[in-house]
């Protein structure tokens, strides 16, 4: 699935807030497919391959990396149906099953502008605001900044996440760098993380500029979360 190529293209990707009935789940960037219309708009019955292409298309992730992501999130908390008598088989998944909790399932505490606790379907403005406040220092987040933020969301916890669970984390504040920072300035500047992790929405200018212009692949992907685990390991110990 290859991006859109014109304004006219995008157009059919207009951003529509969510209503009370849709669907949506702990993570800033499925919710932004849904908001966008690349996925089902209503957040239900979404189906695997749906999935991976939109993750593809509009993040510009290589196949591995948007299969193991698509994967990971269908494996925990989709939902598997065989029918032997049409000799058919499905696999889906709703937005709101994503928030589900527990030790195999993928949402987890320490999320950058999602509560530690209960259910979450949208982003905690408290947390929302304290991210901008901290990127308003300087107009934007560097990765150690971001690291930072990732450092100081998992001081909060009254229990070390489990090891699965710290991936997951490391995970989603890589994917963030990787597929929003300014390949120009080295920043996530301000304004796109109000509008992606905020609002829930693609950045202005996403097709024109603000999209990777190269494949985010896998090793580059475990190599950055690799690094904001160490810079976050960092800015921890010298706090004690």
């Amino acid at each position: 699935m290859s991006a859109p190529a014109s304004t006219s293209a995008c157009s059919k990707h207009a951003f529509i807030t969510a209503a009370g009935t849709d669907q949506r789940a702990p993570c800033p960037a499925l919710n932004t497919l849904a908001n966008h219309g690349y996925i089902s708009h209503d957040g239900g019955n979404l189906h695997f391959t749906a999935v991976l292409q939109a993750v593809r298309c509009v993040y510009n992730l290589s196949l591995p990396l948007a299969f193991l992501l698509t994967f990971t999130g269908f494996i925990t908390c989709g939902s598997f149906r065989l029918d032997w008598r049409a000799l058919t088989c499905s696999w889906t998944l709703s937005l709101a099953d994503l928030s589900a909790r527990g030790g195999s399932k993928i949402t987890h505490d320490a999320s950058l502008v999602h509560p530690s606790h209960g259910t979450s379907h949208a982003p905690d403005r408290s947390l929302v605001a304290d991210l901008l406040a901290r990127a308003r220092v300087r107009c934007g987040l560097t990765l150690p900044e971001l690291a930072a933020v990732h450092s100081a969301r998992i001081s909060t916890l009254s229990h070390p996440l489990s090891l699965f669970h710290e991936q997951v984390a490391l995970g989603e504040c890589a994917l963030a760098w990787l597929v929003l920072h300014d390949r120009n300035t080295g920043v996530i500047e301000t304004q796109t993380l109000e509008q992606w992790f905020g609002e829930e929405r693609l950045p202005l200018g996403w097709w024109d500029a603000t999209r990777p212009v190269n494949s985010i692949g896998l090793l580059k992907a475990r190599r950055t979360a690799t690094e904001i685990g160490r810079l976050a390991d960092t800015k921890k110990n010298r706090t004690i």
